[in-house]
């Protein structure tokens, strides 16, 4: 019996899927190459560049060519020149590199197949030895902070978190990277302190944003990770979680978020910004690849749904939980 399709078949998400894969692959074999730095040193021509880079004029040309649309070179005539995203943040040894960090996650992924046959990361970026990794990746906060702190801003208004209403916060900022979605309660509360706790590599680039955000005699840094490092209790009015919990299994998580409601004040705010998975695990795109990612780099990784958070915070002795964002929950210590 022939069967009848009622709703028509699209194959535009193959084609959708095709085109983003080049442009990825374009971007990984430039920096592969290390050709950003190579034309900041001066190379500008096809000839030049690809005398530099030890590449055939004809596929270099078209690399290069596709890298102008993509707003990372610019071709004022003959000459290839570093669109300001290049110039900032692919040319080794610019204050904001990071180019560094995305070639590993990248190249990282071709072992996908491996890591699925044997269930577990190749690559551990959840551990103490990954502070050049994270340093890397969090450099680009050098020039960004601004945005990021004003969208941070916004967004403890949206909690009831500033001055007139909480003034004189004492705030932990845990897995910090940069620090700025806390320093921007230091720039608005001259009477605020944060306590930054990250691996030290990382510290030393929260440390000159602190610098350039105009409140580094506001912030006390705290080098190590939340499962080793010991806290004060009862000294804290927020606790704020970066990109953190879902690299740590269940039992990691209560361990983690017991000692965060132990260094809480009575009334004290915790904040958790991370991937939610939608409950049924196959809806929210985000969360869901960002599992991809994490089981590639991370042993013990899991995006945990809203469910699972709730019942991790309410069995550490957090109360009034709640699903802000699809990147933000929060919790009371009462």
């Amino acid at each position: 019996m022939n069967e009848t399709i009622s709703t028509p078949i699209s194959s535009e998400i193959l084609d959708s899927l095709d085109w983003e894969g080049l442009k990825y692959m374009v971007v990984k074999t430039a920096l592969e190459l290390d050709l950003f730095s190579t034309i900041s040193q001066g190379h500008h021509t096809l000839e030049s560049i690809s005398a530099a880079t030890q590449c055939r004029e004809r596929g270099m040309r078209i690399i290069l060519d596709v890298l102008c649309p993509l707003r990372l070179l610019n071709k004022p005539g003959n000459e290839y020149i570093l669109a300001p995203v290049a110039e900032a943040f692919f040319v080794r040894g610019k204050p904001a590199y990071c180019a560094d960090a995305y070639l590993t996650w990248w190249q990282n992924r071709n072992r996908m197949i491996e890591n699925l046959k044997t269930g577990t990361a190749s690559l551990d970026l959840s551990g103490p030895d990954a502070g050049e990794h994270w340093a890397n990746y969090t450099a680009q906060d050098l020039m960004t902070w601004p945005q990021i702190a004003e969208k941070a801003r916004q967004n403890w208004k949206t909690l009831g978190v500033y001055r007139e209403t909480r003034p004189g916060l004492r705030i932990l900022d845990v897995a910090c990277g940069s620090g700025a979605k806390s320093f921007v309660l230091a720039q608005d509360d001259p009477e605020a302190h944060v306590t930054a706790l990250d691996l030290p590599q990382v510290l030393e680039v929260s440390a000159k944003v602190a610098e350039a955000m105009g409140v580094a005699e506001q912030v006390s840094f705290l080098p190590g990770n939340m499962m080793t490092t010991r806290l004060p209790s009862n000294q804290f009015d927020i606790v704020r979680f970066g990109a953190i919990l879902y690299y740590f299994n269940p039992e990691q998580v209560k361990v983690v978020l017991h000692k965060a409601h132990n260094a809480l004040r009575p009334n004290g705010l915790l904040v958790i910004g991370t991937l939610v998975a939608d409950e049924e695990r196959c809806r929210s795109e985000m969360a869901l690849l960002g599992a991809v990612e994490l089981f590639n780099i991370a042993p013990h990784s899991h995006v945990y749904s809203f469910s699972e958070y709730k019942g991790f915070l309410e069995a550490t002795g957090f109360s009034k939980v709640r699903y802000d964002t699809e990147t933000q929950i929060r919790a009371m210590k009462l």
